[in-house]
């Protein structure tokens, strides 16, 4: 993707706004002219916008770090000032804490239509690139409509900048309206956008990035939490009901969900993308270089990575206090404050849904075992797991071999603690939480000394995902698996053969849950699926294990000969509401009697 050298211009104007829509103030240096007055200035207001749309489900609350995948069930609370400690205590308010962030969602869309607006007053761009803008603009606000359309259901519609002068007060649109509002922004995108951009704008949309997510608009139109006839929870005026389910179940929306699938998957592979599968065994066999290829699939910046759509690269080296590798990057290359990248391990509640590399189930230790078990077990056990975990996770006594040969991805070379780990800790008690049963690696696949990650928004497995689960949900299960077998046998897993509805259900979910941790999906899938355990999945008994070690010095806390031995235990309890399955409007928008807020909050 093109570095991301953004000016942010518009958006802190906002800062003192007293509604989203309100035209900023631009009495200072910086105004709309100056904006527009060359190409220069005004592609720079563009790469803001894309660098909010593509980065805001990754960096969109302060303090934040990785959380998204802690909000998920994928990772740790983290640290008590962050948000998901404080999810996990208190659940969602309409007042303080919730995931998506509305107003910046009404900013950025503002935003996105100033520079549609304006585009065509920049004398020095060539109309072509100014077409291109404005189909730019439209895909960016298909991204946001389509966050919002999956966190809130139906939301106010709005297609223009505002002004002062202008009535602000725009109550929430329908759920089909939202939809129906949001597959025109993707349509119009669609339409004006090229098949490719030059190798120094990688990232910026193409037709196949807005394609890609059109379909899955639809396949979040078409799960059970808005395809059914009645709410998850009643509004409190059930003539608002229409803004959180479609108030029917109507297979046409697994129909719509395929074609667009479909549709985007053949644009990808007219135009040289399909899931990266080199180990040439064959359709319908393991792949033999899996961990390298979905490695490189999560993990490879730039063009040369055939899998990726679209991603999101904030391209910055320097080790500072913020920023996305601040949040992530665990290896010892990392050397600034290890606050805050810290307590995301993944917990053993995400653990069991990955396979051994044969393809069955891997017994770990559970709650309530009689007796601990050697340390040994943990290292032999985490290198019998399938490639994903492997290229996603090191461990205390497992090297990262997401890089391989290099000392800072070693145990023995980490920068701090891979375990919840004590000299003195006594089975069964908990020693602590955070660091659950492996070390989050994903994102940095042969990234040698680079800290900056790489986050997919669309790769093409996603596609495939899509077509497994529609067509199972629409009684195909020939199509349904062959679809779910191309991402499961890329991953080196022999193939899945369970044909039955429910069961092949539950292996597409757990495929998603998988071959996306991290990617910022999970959070929306569980909660879209209408799971009776989704409480569970996402909060719940959090369970981590817990170590006693023979030496708690840096440089060795994480060796294989210092484990004496493991065990499970309930880490702390998360807190679930089902009002959580959507997110709250803000309390101070709901005040003004305008816009009604989603039930239970």
């Amino acid at each position: 993707m093109f570095g991301l050298m953004i000016t942010f211009i518009l958006l802190g104007m906002y800062a003192c706004q007293k509604t989203f829509l309100q035209e900023p103030n631009i009495s200072g240096s910086v105004n709309l002219a100056t904006i527009f007055s060359s190409s220069l200035n005004a592609t720079s207001e563009l790469l803001n916008a894309y660098n909010w749309a593509l980065g805001q489900p990754y960096m969109n609350q302060s303090n934040v770090g990785a959380s998204g995948a802690g909000i998920s069930g994928e990772a740790s609370r983290g640290y008590s000032w962050q948000f998901t400690y404080t999810a996990y205590a208190t659940g969602y308010t309409a007042s303080t804490t919730c995931w998506v962030n509305y107003g910046i969602c009404y900013q950025q869309v503002r935003e996105l239509c100033i520079i549609r607006e304006n585009i065509d007053k920049v004398p020095d761009m060539d109309p072509v690139t100014k077409g291109y803008v404005k189909a730019e603009c439209q895909g960016l606000l298909a991204q946001w409509y389509m966050l919002m359309f999956k966190s809130f259901g139906g939301v106010p519609l709005v297609n223009h900048s505002y002004l002062p002068t202008d009535n602000m007060n725009l109550p929430r649109a329908s759920l089909q309206q939202t939809l129906s509002f949001t597959e025109s922004l993707c349509d119009s995108a669609i339409a004006g956008l090229p098949n490719s951009w030059p190798a120094a704008s990688f990232g910026r949309l193409t037709k196949g990035a807005v394609m890609t997510l059109k379909a899955q608009l639809l396949m979040f139109a078409a799960r059970p939490l808005f395809n059914s006839p009645a709410p998850f929870l009643p509004m409190s005026n059930p003539s608002n009901n229409n803004m959180i389910c479609f108030g029917n179940t109507d297979p046409k929306r697994w129909d719509s969900a395929i074609t667009a699938a479909n549709n985007a998957l053949n644009w990808c592979k007219s135009n040289g993308l399909d899931i990266l599968n080199t180990g040439g065994a064959g359709v319908g066999n393991p792949n033999p270089n899996a961990l390298n290829d979905y490695g490189a699939a999560t993990s490879l910046p730039g063009s040369g990575n055939t899998e990726l759509i679209l991603n999101y690269q904030n391209q910055n080296n320097s080790v500072v206090t913020s920023g996305p590798g601040f949040y992530y990057d665990m290896s010892a290359y990392w050397t600034a404050s290890r606050y805050d990248n810290q307590l995301m391990g993944t917990p053993y509640n995400f653990l069991v849904n990955y396979l051994k590399a044969d393809g069955t189930e891997q017994s770990w230790p559970q709650v309530g075992d009689a007796a601990p078990r050697p340390g040994s077990d943990y290292v032999t056990r985490f290198r019998q797991m399938e490639p994903r975990w492997q290229a996603d996770h090191a461990g205390p006594g497992c090297d990262a071999l997401n890089n391989p040969g290099d000392n800072n991805w070693s145990a023995k070379g980490w920068n701090g603690s891979m375990s919840n780990s004590s000299l003195t800790a006594v089975f069964p008690q908990t020693v602590n939480y955070g660091q659950g049963c492996g070390t989050n690696t994903k994102f940095y696949w042969h990234a040698g000394s680079r800290v900056w990650p790489l986050f997919p928004i669309y790769r093409v497995a996603e596609l495939y995902l899509d077509l497994a689960e529609a067509y199972n949900e629409q009684g195909q299960s020939s199509l349904a698996l062959q679809n779910l077998n191309i991402v499961h046998n890329r991953a080196g897993l022999p193939s899945i053969t369970v044909t039955d509805q429910a069961s092949l259900r539950k292996a597409i979910q757990r495929e998603w849950a998988v071959e996306f941790k991290g990617e910022m999906k999970r959070y929306f899938d569980v909660k879209h699926w209408k799971l009776s355990n989704v409480g569970d999945i996402l909060c719940g008994n959090r369970l981590e294990f817990q170590f006693k070690v023979a030496s708690t010095a840096t440089a060795s806390v994480n060796l294989a000969s210092n484990l004496i031995s493991y065990w499970n235990a309930i880490a702390y309890q998360a807190f679930w509401q089902p009002r959580m399955m959507l997110e709250p409007i803000p309390q101070g928008e709901v005040n003004k009697l305008v816009v009604v807020q989603n039930p239970g909050y």
